[in-house]
């Protein structure tokens, strides 16, 4: 798979400072946005994808520098051409993918997620996310999930991880449903595609 995708991929000035507001004003920061991810932005997600791991919460398996390298050529190909490589009846299909991530303006980036999809039709599959560790403990993992919801609003949004760390409590936050839990402590979770979106605002806040 990582021969294919290095086939497939090969190989401002200086501003003014603003001027300071006037006294007795206060400009309120504007919360935090969803975006679509940078090139630059990926080395965030695999150091939470291996942080994930060593606590046996990842989706993938990190063992070694080459399946680490996959999946670094894998969100490349998200990011220059919108489609995730999955591997079907050990086949490899072009499905759809997004890799979104949240941040204030300019700023550092708060989170990140990856979703995927065989096609318009299908329900979205949130494959990852995450929080920053110096962002952790402020909420931010559902206003991640609720701007998903709202950036993909019209589609189910569905995942699947295991009922340990923080991320449940987060899906739950954000109006997802958890929809079956298997042997292992494997939960299902869904959001559906209609919602009540100031509701779901609220409960964010």
């Amino acid at each position: 798979m990582l021969a294919t995708l290095k086939r497939w991929l090969g190989a401002a000035p200086a501003t003014a400072p603003a001027e300071a507001p006037a006294a007795g004003t206060h400009r309120a920061e504007p919360p935090p946005a969803l975006a679509p991810a940078g090139e630059a932005d990926i080395a965030l997600l695999l150091e939470a994808a291996q942080r994930a791991e060593a606590e046996g919460l990842s989706p993938w398996v990190l063992r070694d520098e080459a399946r680490l390298e996959t999946l670094r050529r894998s969100l490349e190909f998200v990011v220059h051409r919108g489609l995730w490589l999955q591997r079907e009846a050990g086949q490899v299909a072009h499905w759809q993918g997004r890799l979104l991530a949240l941040r204030h303006g300019d700023g550092p980036v708060l989170g990140m997620l990856l979703v995927c999809r065989r096609d318009d039709e299908a329900a979205w599959q949130l494959r990852f996310f995450f929080i920053a560790p110096e962002w952790q403990g402020r909420g931010h993992g559902a206003r991640l999930l609720l701007a998903a919801r709202r950036e993909l609003k019209g589609t189910p949004l569905q995942t699947r991880l295991p009922l340990a760390g923080a991320a449940p409590a987060s899906l739950e936050a954000a109006g997802f449903k958890r929809m079956h839990v298997d042997a292992g402590g494997v939960a299902s979770f869904e959001a559906p595609a209609q919602w009540n979106d100031q509701r779901e605002r609220t409960r964010g806040a």
